[in-house]
């Protein structure tokens, strides 16, 4: 018969990460205040970025979404220690925080979909350690939810794909890997290049939406993987 460990409050916690989804979700605030930027050729952490009347919007999502995975990853912990695979999970969240958490403290000072100055300032190099911190930060972010798919995968594997739920959970966790990897393959290659090679907004957008929507169903999705 299968028990939450013991010091485990799976219900908080599930209920932090469904919250994390919703507020981790800037399609949101970017459809509520009028799609601001160009969705094709903009990325969501422009709507950041200090010269945006979004900012400080934008910012307190990021900073209340982090600290809301951080702490769902602290309590799931007794989880964690049974096994291996929710323990991977909940590092891999916690990576993803972190990573959002510094985005939210280290925004750009201009969003260069906007800005024909911002990208020239970029292009040549002078966009200042602000957009390399958030550049850095925001990769780490990226390979958090990769990660998270990723480990989502092998924890339905250990108990089971679950009818059509678990298999549908399974496609989620994968299309999150897939198009999180895809992202960020295209921006290295952009940086390492110097060229736009193709228009990341929608790819984002899609990769965003996938993240919010299995940070809110993972734990419920695969509350028998917390269990002993």
């Amino acid at each position: 018969m299968f028990a939450v460990p013991a010091g485990f409050p799976y219900r908080l916690t599930r209920d932090l990460m469904i919250a994390a989804g919703v507020l981790y979700c800037s399609l949101l605030l970017e459809a509520a205040a009028g799609y601001p930027l160009n969705v094709h050729t903009s990325f969501l952490s422009e709507l950041g970025a200090l010269d945006q009347s979004t900012s400080l919007y934008a910012r307190a999502m990021d900073l209340g979404a982090s600290v809301l995975v951080l702490v769902a990853a602290v309590l799931a912990r007794p989880a964690a220690r049974i096994h291996r695979d929710v323990m991977g999970l909940m590092i891999s969240t916690g990576l993803f925080g972190l990573g959002t958490l510094a985005d939210s403290f280290f925004p750009m000072d201009c969003a260069p979909s906007a800005s024909q100055a911002c990208r020239l300032a970029e292009k040549h190099g002078q966009d200042g350690a602000e957009l390399v911190i958030h550049e850095v930060t925001s990769t780490l972010a990226g390979l958090g939810t990769i990660a998270i798919g990723l480990f989502a995968i092998l924890v339905l594997r250990r108990i089971g794909w679950g009818g059509f739920w678990g298999k549908t959970v399974a496609v989620l966790a994968g299309a999150v890997a897939v198009t999180n990897a895809w992202l960020g393959l295209e921006t290295g290659l952009e940086v390492i290049s110097g060229d736009d090679l193709h228009p990341p907004g929608i790819l984002q957008r899609v990769a965003i939406l996938l993240v919010c929507v299995l940070l809110g169903v993972l734990l419920p999705a695969l509350k028998r993987g917390f269990q002993r």
